[in-house]
């Protein structure tokens, strides 16, 4: 599931066209703390997130996802036209960049590498989590 937040509804129901095309299921937010909800109680596999909304924008929505533990693992793609923002973005946490206007086979490739990382990384995790158990049956000395 993809989680596409832009204050403009063309932009929205363009990349849910496409994505859905794509192959994913995709829900849509407006505004920062819609995505904040959404994210919490549907767990997307990655947010497209815009960086220029009234309210809270992208970066500060960004950032309060990264430091949540519910959400803070979920991949966050920025869409920005500002190059200017690309440091502040990074310092919130996001996984990866597209500027504006962007290509529609760009945004889809960068999701389906940053949804690879993803399988490869819960992979890791679920490992270390398992040998972490078994560590605790290997008897003492």
């Amino acid at each position: 599931m993809v989680l596409v937040v832009d204050d403009e509804e063309y932009i929205r129901e363009l990349l849910k066209a496409f994505l859905t095309e794509a192959g994913f299921q995709v829900i849509v937010a407006s505004h920062g703390k819609e995505a904040l909800d959404l994210a919490k109680k549907e767990g997307p596999q990655v947010i497209i997130l815009d960086v220029r909304m009234p309210g809270v924008d992208g970066i500060e929505t960004c950032r309060r996802l990264k430091s949540e533990e519910g959400t803070c693992v979920i991949p966050v793609i920025v869409a920005t036209g500002l190059q200017e923002t690309l440091p502040e973005v990074h310092d919130a946490g996001a996984n990866d960049f597209v500027t504006k206007p962007f290509h529609l086979t760009e945004l889809l490739t960068r999701i389906r590498s940053i949804l690879r990382v993803k399988h490869l990384t819960d992979q890791l995790e679920r490992a270390c989590a398992y040998i972490r158990e078994l560590e605790k049956e290997l008897p003492r000395h």
